[in-house]
């Protein structure tokens, strides 16, 4: 059964780049964040939440559509493969992507997610995770029953919500 990768908790993140680190080491045999295939951003430093820019492996994916040479072909479970022998780095694929998810290395060749989950084995706080799709790139529901509660925070509680502590002295 394929597998995608998807933002489970994205209010946990505290923009360590693990994760980034992780993916670029991986696949690029570098730690560089420019290598990474998935993105850890803030618009305000770390006052600011994070946004983690990552493929959302689309059922009919406009990048691959975009893609004049073919280099992009579909892959099981949503998303697509990319071969950089083909890729010229023309850009078309980044300019597509509704969610900005695709950018150039220093080869001038697309840099897009593989959906491999090694991110997610590298991230401290569970904000990544893979779930299981069908080929289609379909959710797979495997349990319709109700939720047990497992712990006192939701699932999208912030870092400070599941870890910070009031310490002595220190007004609420």
């Amino acid at each position: 059964m394929p597998k995608r990768l998807k933002v489970a908790n994205p209010a946990r993140c505290i923009g360590c780049y693990s994760c980034m680190m992780a993916c670029a080491r991986t696949w690029y045999d570098t730690i560089s964040v420019k290598n990474s295939r998935i993105d850890i951003q803030t618009k305000g430093g770390i006052e600011t939440a994070y946004a983690q820019i990552v493929c959302h492996a689309c059922v009919d994916p406009p990048c691959m559509r975009a893609c004049p040479l073919g280099a992009l072909t579909k892959r099981k479970g949503g998303g697509v493969n990319l071969n950089r022998e083909i890729c010229d780095g023309c850009g078309n694929c980044m300019e597509a992507c509704l969610v900005g998810a695709i950018h150039l290395d220093a080869e001038k060749k697309a840099v897009i997610c593989k959906h491999c989950g090694v991110c997610t084995k590298f991230c401290p706080h569970d904000v990544l995770e893979m779930i299981e799709v069908d080929d289609s790139g379909e959710i797979k529901v495997t349990d319709t029953g109700p939720v047990e509660e497992t712990g006192p925070a939701s699932p999208t509680a912030s870092h400070k919500e599941l870890y910070g502590k009031e310490e002595s002295g220190e007004e609420k």
